[in-house]
């Protein structure tokens, strides 16, 4: 592949990701009200933009520009060396997708994921099976930018490595923290204890 495929291939890659943020942005809530309100900001935005590229063509080439460029910084780089395993396949993969960021919600990656060869129709509960079972730990409430209370993926645990199974409960059972009710913002996913389930049978 010729340097210039890469890159058309790397700014292809790039403009997927950067609608499915945009997607998921949009419809991250699940309620037709605000979906209806994000939606509406957009075609604002656009109707904006096209207004005043009419009155200042250079506008357009502008936004285009900016579009380019992060579409170019949203693809993953190319990798520096070649996956030993599956799971550093993924950890590459998770590392080059957060990017600069502390970690990535799971409403973010989901969609993310499912832009993999193979992957379009896995459902939310294939995609956690997936990184459960390449150890890749989810966090109950984890925090990016102004938004808190929502499971993801750190990575600062995708860089250090794993301390023995007995000692590192995976996440278990459905996407917790999605509701921004958990305060210690940073808290690795684990079941009830024996006594709390003792405390709820009686």
């Amino acid at each position: 592949m010729t340097p210039l495929q890469r890159a058309g291939r790397r700014l292809a890659d790039g403009h997927r990701r950067q609608t499915a943020r945009i997607t998921s942005w949009v419809t991250e809530k699940g309620e037709s009200t605000s979906t209806a309100a994000r939606s509406a900001v957009l075609i604002a935005a656009a109707y904006i933009a096209w207004k005043a590229e009419a009155r200042t063509p250079i506008v357009l080439w502008v936004l285009i520009a900016a579009w380019v460029i992060a579409a170019w910084r949203a693809a993953p780089k190319p990798p520096t060396a070649t996956p030993e395993t599956p799971r550093d396949a993924i950890v590459q993969w998770l590392t080059e997708t957060i990017g600069d960021r502390p970690g990535i919600h799971l409403y973010e990656l989901y969609p993310a994921m499912r832009l993999l060869p193979g992957m379009a129709r896995h459902d939310d509960t294939a995609l956690r099976g997936a990184l459960t079972e390449l150890d890749i730990p989810i966090t109950r409430s984890l925090t990016i930018g102004d938004i808190k209370g929502r499971s993801g993926v750190r990575l600062a645990d995708l860089t250090t490595p794993l301390p023995p199974p007995e000692e590192h409960p995976l996440s278990q059972g459905k996407d917790a923290g999605e509701t921004g009710r958990s305060t210690p913002e940073e808290q690795a996913e684990t079941g009830p204890s024996p006594a709390e389930e003792r405390t709820t049978a009686a």
